[in-house]
């Protein structure tokens, strides 16, 4: 049998073929220009859950994620809202890499905490020869631990706003676009492959040379928005709609640069800014990571966004007050 799934969003409506099993939606799919791919997501939350369930509808995926997400998505099907609407029940789930096909991935998506990249990376030592490892994950120094022992290995910026609702249930609140680029081991034209599935089912995604200059960027973002977000219990739409944030928003981004170019990572003050604008416009609904984390009383990523930026500032002897305080406050909220 053959059928369609259409992918919803704001600014795309994405029709694939599923059933590819039957040989006239193969046929379709080739004249199409779509080729699947062998994804496994490991360490799905909610940006984990938003990427599997889109890619899913042309391509094989696997999913690893807590026990309880599991069970419900393989009971009832994996459940995205918002931005993009769908139920997907292709997706092989399981808790741990014994419950899933054993298959080698083309590509491991790693969107674990980055606080458990390491842990991560080891449990999938049985593929470090074989797949290409990306991180889907915030801060600095994730792609450089998963080197440590994947031979290949892609760096990646990903915008999309998720939020976890429940067991099998996640809400995409908006979407901006996806880079991937090589790290270790990978060329230009891998990063584009992995950039293809994306674009396949919606995702603006695209391969880019200087993916190291876009990770900084994004942490420079992420060190901005997210503990703002945080404590001020806020959505990322409403932080740039409040007009007194705008001198704290210049003050953590003027700082964190100079951080990044005694780093040796040339960023440009006012497009980050700028930047920080689209993305919360496109995600205004979102809540940040780091809020969702608070709000759940678990641990955040504040280590690794703004205390990775201490940690290089000091290496350079630079003062860093504005990322000291805002690590500092995360940290007294997480107690």
């Amino acid at each position: 049998m053959l059928a369609s799934t259409i992918i919803s969003g704001n600014t795309s409506r994405v029709t694939v073929w599923t059933y590819a099993e039957d040989l006239l939606a193969q046929r379709i799919n080739s004249i199409k220009g779509v080729y699947k791919l062998r994804f496994l997501v490991f360490g799905a939350g909610a940006l984990g859950s938003v990427v599997a369930a889109r890619l899913a509808s042309i391509h094989e995926v696997s999913l690893i994620g807590r026990k309880d997400h599991v069970d419900a998505i393989n009971e009832c099907g994996l459940r995205v809202t918002g931005h993009t609407e769908v139920l997907q029940k292709k997706i092989d789930a399981g808790a741990n890499l014994a419950a899933i096909d054993g298959v080698p991935p083309d590509a491991i998506l790693i969107t674990v905490k980055a606080y458990d990249t390491r842990s991560a990376v080891r449990a999938l030592a049985s593929y470090w020869n074989k797949s290409i490892f990306v991180s889907l994950q915030n801060g600095l120094g994730n792609e450089e631990a998963i080197a440590e022992h994947a031979t290949k290995v892609l760096g990646a910026v990903i915008n999309q706003g998720a939020t976890f609702i429940g067991p099998g249930e996640v809400f995409h609140a908006g979407s901006a676009e996806i880079d991937f680029g090589p790290v270790a081991g990978t060329t230009n034209e891998d990063a584009e492959t992995i950039a293809a599935a994306f674009r396949e089912v919606g995702f603006p995604a695209q391969a880019k040379r200087d993916i190291r200059e876009k990770i900084w960027a994004k942490v420079v973002l992420n060190a901005a928005v997210n503990p703002l977000t945080a404590l001020l219990r806020k959505r990322t739409g409403e932080l740039v709609e409040n007009k007194a944030l705008e001198p704290v928003l210049e003050l953590i981004v003027k700082e964190s640069v100079t951080i990044a170019a005694a780093s040796g990572v040339k960023l440009d003050e006012t497009k980050i800014l700028d930047k920080i604008v689209a993305v919360a416009k496109a995600t205004s609904d979102n809540k940040s990571s780091m809020l969702q984390d608070l709000e759940k009383g678990h641990r955040t990523e504040i280590d690794a966004i703004n205390g990775e930026l201490i940690a290089r500032a000091r290496a350079h002897g630079i003062t860093c007050p504005v990322n000291e305080l805002f690590a500092n406050m995360i940290h007294a909220a997480e107690a």
